[in-house]
């Protein structure tokens, strides 16, 4: 087998296939609703345009696609509504740092904080074995051990500061 052959190989296994065909129907979708200018508005037309790709992508690979969506969609609504919650009892104890909210206070760290629990949405989901790492095997009681690990360290952390170092 030539190197052309194993790299087209390689391609197709790791779904070099699935993401041209995303790409070739936004750009479909998208160049046909300029065209017409059916939504006055730009972002609409992106919007639609990547509606309709996932949905012709979810038609293609619906197994494992379809799955991975599904589990991503579910675990982020869970993550969004316990966020939420956290967030109401930060304002109901009113919080403030030097006279300001905490949130208003620390927007990097709480990005951050977001930025790494989408991440970790995104491996729970199965999101590694989309990319073909199948190398890397997180567990569901590995991952919730990290979480309650990671929550268990900010609890210290904060009880540690509310007694400014056991003085």
């Amino acid at each position: 087998m030539s190197g052309l052959e194993t790299m087209l190989l390689n391609l197709r296994e790791s779904g070099f296939m699935l993401i041209l065909l995303w790409l070739l129907t936004l750009s479909i979708v998208y160049g046909v609703l300029s065209h017409i200018k059916m939504p006055q508005s730009l972002p609409a037309r992106g919007v639609i345009s990547i509606v309709a790709a996932f949905m012709v992508l979810l038609a293609a690979a619906a197994g494992a696609v379809a799955t991975f969506i599904s589990s991503l969609i579910t675990s982020s609504v869970m993550i969004a509504f316990g966020i939420m919650i956290v967030m109401i009892f930060i304002e109901i104890s009113g919080a403030k740092m030097g006279g300001e909210h905490v949130f208003s206070k620390h927007p990097r760290w709480i990005a951050a904080t977001l930025i790494l629990l989408l991440v970790l949405v995104f491996i729970g989901a199965g999101g590694l074995g989309l990319l073909n790492i199948p190398s890397i095997v997180i567990s569901d009681p590995m991952l919730a051990m990290a979480f309650f690990l990671i929550v268990m360290a900010i609890a210290v952390w904060v009880m540690f500061k509310g007694t400014e170092g056991g003085k």
